[in-house]
């Protein structure tokens, strides 16, 4: 078993990599932009979204109980009152039963507010 030297073995990468780009210049951006918009999707626009609407806001203009947390941004949240851009699953920790679900806030960025719908509200219209 004869192994080849480091630069020949990059050699051929090299080429192979050029020849790939160079006959399918399609399937090549596709190889190399897809992870970056999907990064951007997942991560970037949610830690975007977090930082300009901050769950802190919502519970200051609603008045939520500080028993009431944020369990998981939503990047579409959908409620019976409409479809949103942004929001946050709601839940309620007690003693007896951590992590009970609460409802649902969505930020409302044509009025310019927060839209609450309760656990309870968001089951009876399904």
């Amino acid at each position: 078993m004869s192994a080849s030297p480091p630069n020949q073995e990059f050699s051929e990468l090299r080429d192979w990599f050029a020849e790939w780009k160079r006959d399918n210049p399609f399937s090549f951006w596709i190889a190399v932009l897809l992870p970056w918009v999907y990064a951007v999707i997942s991560i970037v626009v949610p830690a975007t979204l977090m930082s300009a609407f901050p769950f802190s806001d919502a519970r200051r203009v609603l008045t939520l109980p500080p028993e009431v947390g944020a369990i998981a941004p939503r990047i579409t949240c959908k409620l019976p009152s409409g479809s949103y851009i942004f929001g946050y699953e709601l839940v309620v920790s007690t003693e007896k039963a951590p992590l009970l679900p609460f409802g649902r806030v969505c930020r409302d960025l044509v009025k310019g507010g927060w839209v609450l719908m309760k656990s309870d509200d968001i089951s009876q219209t399904r």
